[in-house]
């Protein structure tokens, strides 16, 4: 089948999974046989829209997150935003997150609201490859609102509705240059509890060295500004101006 069958079937099973259902009880609990609903979730077969909205109904998860397939061609898209930065449908967001020791790279995707001026952002966090988005830790939805030196967006959990995040970002003096930002919200494991993080996102990928990781690392004039102010501040360091 099509890409955009393959799309809605994964949406189906990662939400089935993550309400921990078997494909046993989740097929029973719509009335549909566990071979079928295997097809659904492969792409193998078309999903009607009735047993889709049964899906969602079930499930608790808006029927629109299970559609919002965006296809190859959305790069050309015309600039959604009248600030220059945005003038793509993605952008490339990394962070560093302590508990493992490593760089999270997301995916943020961006889509006119409804009412045509309003931005509606999807953002994929922690995934393996950024050509497999859907394969992400968590999804979140929401929207942007752009200024001229400043971005902010307001992200929902599509799994857990506690769950929301807000990231506040200094937009790049250059546009080829990354934006660096503060990236807050609640944490997940080992605890639960709100957390704020420093993350930069860019209008391409960008080269995941030494350089890039110093960015997204707290470094020590963050811990000076921490302890000076009892706030964390991010700044424009040099660093960040990648080529």
């Amino acid at each position: 089948m099509g890409s955009f069958s393959n799309f809605v079937g994964h949406r189906i099973k990662k939400y089935r999974k993550s309400r921990g259902y078997t494909i046993e009880q989740f097929s029973a609990m719509i009335n549909k046989s566990k071979a079928t609903l295997s097809k659904y979730e492969n792409g193998a077969i078309t999903i009607d829209i009735e047993t889709l909205y049964e899906i969602s109904r079930v499930l608790d998860i808006d029927l629109k997150h299970f559609v919002d397939y965006q296809p190859p061609t959305f790069h050309d898209e015309p600039a959604l935003h009248k600030n220059a930065y945005f003038r793509n449908s993605l952008a490339y967001m990394y962070h560093y997150d302590g508990r493992v020791r490593q760089m999270i790279r997301s995916l943020l995707r961006f889509s006119a609201g409804l009412d045509g001026s309003s931005i509606e952002v999807t953002l994929y966090l922690g995934v393996s490859s950024f050509d497999d988005p859907d394969r992400c830790q968590h999804l979140f939805t929401g929207e942007m609102k752009s200024y001229d030196t400043i971005t902010h967006m307001v992200l929902n959990n599509q799994i857990n509705e506690a769950e929301k995040m807000y990231i506040c970002m200094l937009n790049p003096m250059q546009n080829r240059a990354p934006a660096i930002g503060l990236l807050s919200g609640i944490g997940s494991t080992p605890f639960f509890a709100p957390i704020a993080l420093k993350a930069v996102i860019s209008n391409e990928p960008l080269e995941e060295n030494d350089r890039l990781l110093s960015t997204v690392k707290l470094d020590k004039d963050d811990y000076h500004l921490l302890r000076y102010y009892n706030m964390m501040v991010i700044n424009r360091p040099a660093s960040l101006f990648l080529q």
